[in-house]
Order: structure tokens, then sequence, then C-alpha cells
């Protein structure tokens, strides 16, 4: 098939517009929306300092590398600061370490790298020991990412920065959104609204110009532009069923009869999040008070006097 804009080739068909894309016409496509999204949401200002959460794997080069080219053509862009976070999972993490650090050293990106282990005296590997020897069954992803979030949120203000992007794509989105959902969450639903900045000292305000854009065609865009990156899951993730995963594959085959699902969901989760986050202002007041860990200072569930995150922290010290 030849291509929906141009005499070349086809190399993709995107199911849910009918488009058929050369690989040219499908990596303009892709850098027009990233654009489109920071300009839509008013992601980011000319005095903003970026923190990007690189992980080495496909969205966060993809990320990276994007937002290095608005840099250039831009005059005035925010400045970038690449930072990693080491869990301590061997093999996987030391891979895409290598490869962020390669990619920022050759792009000449300023990148910072710590560790659980540093930070908290335990590898993800010794956690998951202390908790599978004193109390009893728990998943590692509910674990790494309570701490990663965390990490990356205050090791990101002590670097200056003002706003926390992540490359979170159509597909991590959704499934965040459903899941939230699921659980009756519409606190999360409603902070997660695209529009909302943080106006407090406390956290950083997350962006994600990914958020309109699948997976597959992430992977894809990475492949075309040869884009050195890990393309293998966390060994972790594909060894337990937690609901994300039991989500992502709903949303799968519901997509192979429905192409355009994922993007409605996100489209009600734009709506809903405005809606609840609105509501809720005229039910507390101007200001609402969410509760806060008496550690951190930080959020934490309706009925807890900490976070999570100190939680982790308090179980593992005596070990």
């Amino acid at each position: 098939m030849k291509c929906s804009y141009c005499e070349n080739n086809s190399i993709y068909h995107r199911k849910h517009s009918g488009e058929n894309l050369c690989g040219n016409c499908f990596n303009k496509s892709i850098e027009h929306q990233i654009y489109k999204t920071i300009s839509k949401f008013k992601m980011l200002k000319p005095q903003d300092k970026i923190i990007l959460g690189l992980s080495g794997g496909k969205d966060s080069m993809v990320l990276l590398c994007n937002l290095i080219t608005i840099q250039k053509k831009i005059p005035n862009s925010p400045s970038i600061i690449a930072l990693t976070i080491n869990e301590g999972i061997s093999e996987y993490r030391e891979k895409c370490i290598i490869k962020s650090k390669e990619y920022c050293k050759i792009n000449k990106v300023k990148h910072k790298i710590i560790s659980f282990k540093e930070k908290l005296g335990k590898s993800m590997y010794e956690i998951l020991e202390i908790y599978k020897n004193n109390y009893g069954k728990i998943y590692p992803c509910n674990i790494c990412a309570t701490i990663r979030r965390h990490l990356l949120n205050d090791e990101g203000k002590k670097l200056g920065g003002t706003v926390l992007v992540l490359g979170h794509n159509l597909d991590d989105v959704s499934q965040t959104f459903l899941m939230n959902f699921l659980r009756k969450d519409f606190n999360k639903i409603s902070r997660m609204n695209p529009f909302l900045e943080e106006n407090n000292k406390i956290y950083m305000k997350k962006i994600k110009p990914l958020m309109k854009i699948p997976e597959k065609e992430i992977l894809l865009y990475a492949q075309n532009k040869e884009l050195n990156f890990v393309n293998v899951p966390c060994p972790y993730k594909i060894k337990y069923p937690i609901l994300r995963k039991r989500v992502q594959s709903f949303l799968n085959n519901c997509e192979e009869y429905s192409p355009e699902i994922k993007f409605n969901l996100f489209k009600g989760f734009v709506e809903l999040s405005d809606i609840l986050w609105e509501y809720n202002k005229k039910l507390r007041g101007k200001k609402i008070n969410f509760n806060t860990c008496k550690i951190c200072n930080q959020l934490c569930g309706k009925n807890r006097e900490i976070c999570l995150f100190c939680e982790i922290k308090e179980k593992i010290a005596p070990y």
C-alpha cells in the first residue's frame, strides 16, 4: 500500500484512524503528536528546569530524543537533566544504565544516577528478601513503583527541577485510569488531571508528553530512529500477576475489535479527572486538603498515618 500522505510505500497501518504511513510520515506524525500534546496541555514554560526519568527503555529514550530536538529548535527552551533510578535488579538495570549513559554522553545531556542502595541502604533484591522472610506475600512491582516515584520527585527537586517528565504512553495512562476506576480511587483520578499544576513545595509538576501515543507506535518509532534502548521487560513484571497485567491483557483484547478503545478511555479520563477535581474544590473549599504522611508530608491513603514509602523504610530499617 502507498502512504496516505506521499508516494512512498506504507510500513504501518494505523487502525484507529485508517491511515497508511511510510517511515518518514510515521515519524513526523509521532513528533507532531508529542509537540501538540506539550502545547495543548501547556506542559512546559521557558523558565522550567526539566527532570526526565530515564530508564533506558523505548519510552524514555523516545521522550529524551524529542525533547532534545525541541530544545534545539526553540530558543530559551527549558534545560534537561536525565535522572535514572537504579533499583539493583542485576543484569536488567545494568544494561539500561549503560544505554542511558551512552545516549546522554553523545547528546551532552546531564545525567544523574541514584540507587535504592544509596538512599535506603538496601537494593530491590534485599528489600524483597526482607519482606518474604518477615512480612509474607508482597508484589515487587508495588514496592518498586512506590520507591521510584518518591525518589524521582525528591531527587529531582534537589537537582533544582521544576517539572518531572515521565515516559508514560497511551497504554500506561489508560491502564492506570481503569485500575483506579476499578479500585474506586476517585481522588487519584482527579489528581491525574493533565491540566493540573502542582502548586506546592512537596511535588514537582508531572507531565507525560507521550500520553496520547500507543505503546506499539513508540516501539516502531524508536526502531525507525535506531535508538539504542533496552527492549526486554523487568523480570519481576513477567513473574508476578499484578492487576496492571490483567488490565493490560483485557484492553489489548478489546482493542482487537475496537481499535479506538484506549483513545476513548483517555478522553474519558481527561473529562472525568477534570470533573472530579472541580467537584473536590467545591466540596472542600478552594484549597483541597488530602491526607498527608506524618513523616515526609507527602500524600498517603485516607486511613493511613504514614505513606507507603515511609512504611517500607521503617520495615527494612532493622535488617
